[in-house]
């Protein structure tokens, strides 16, 4: 049997590292435990990273897919503040390009289509990322820098927009009007995260087909708030 590359090697630790970030949190996790995962002794893990503040980096490389194809081992340890760092700066590159060009049109064609696309695209982001959030959701108590960056300027501005876009298109009648737009957008990404994320932790996440959750939630949004004129075309 042909051995790992390194590349492979890494690609198995950053899983490993995932899944006990994402669930004992930071403090929790012992190198020992990630080095067994990935099929590694507890000392043959620091051939690849130097460090735990090194392993954790790893994971937000893995997951955003900034690892280099020959990465220099062992990955050093990062500086003070890099790992957030990375991390804030691809939420500033979020896939939410549909909320943006929502805001960006006054009259929309089909503003069924539209809220259809708007929830489609943060429902396949938070499907995507999904494991790399639980990291930082189950470490965020332990950094706050980490958390700031999260909770503050990451996932109140998704609300924030998405919120914005509800009430626009309220106030000309293309959608239904909500008690408040702040706390309908609140809805809409607490259902997709649960659906696309929370479920799979779940006691009961076989319980749930992906494609079934996906459209299900898709169809719930559209129904809630496109008007039955609208609802009755063939997007929604």
């Amino acid at each position: 049997m042909p051995k790992p590359s390194p590349s492979e090697r890494l690609a198995s630790i950053a899983a490993a590292a995932i899944e006990a970030f994402g669930r004992v949190g930071y403090r929790g996790t012992r190198t020992a435990d990630v080095a067994a995962r990935a099929g590694l002794s507890a000392g043959s893990l620091f051939t690849y990273v130097e460090s735990k503040e090194a392993l954790f980096h790893l994971v937000f490389l893995s997951a955003l897919d900034l690892l280099p194809q020959a990465p220099e081992l062992p990955l050093p340890t990062p500086g003070p503040g890099e790992t957030v760092a990375l991390f804030a700066r691809a939420l500033q590159d979020v896939p939410v390009s549909r909320i943006q060009a929502g805001l960006a049109a006054r009259e929309p064609g089909d503003a069924g289509q539209e809220l259809r696309e708007i929830v489609e695209e943060l429902y396949d982001m938070m499907e995507r990322y999904w494991p790399l959030l639980a990291v930082v959701e189950r470490c965020s108590a332990e950094m706050p820098d980490l958390e700031a960056v999260w909770f503050g300027a990451g996932r109140s501005g998704i609300y924030s927009d998405l919120a914005e876009y509800l009430q626009r298109r309220a106030e000309s009648g293309q959608l239904r009007p909500m008690p408040d737009a702040m706390m309908a957008a609140r809805l809409i990404g607490e259902m997709v995260a649960w659906f696309a994320w929370h479920r799979r932790e779940d006691h009961d996440a076989a319980c749930y087909d992906d494609k079934a959750a996906r459209r299900t939630v898709i169809e719930f949004a559209c129904a809630a708030l496109v008007p039955p004129s609208e609802s009755e075309n063939k997007h929604c």
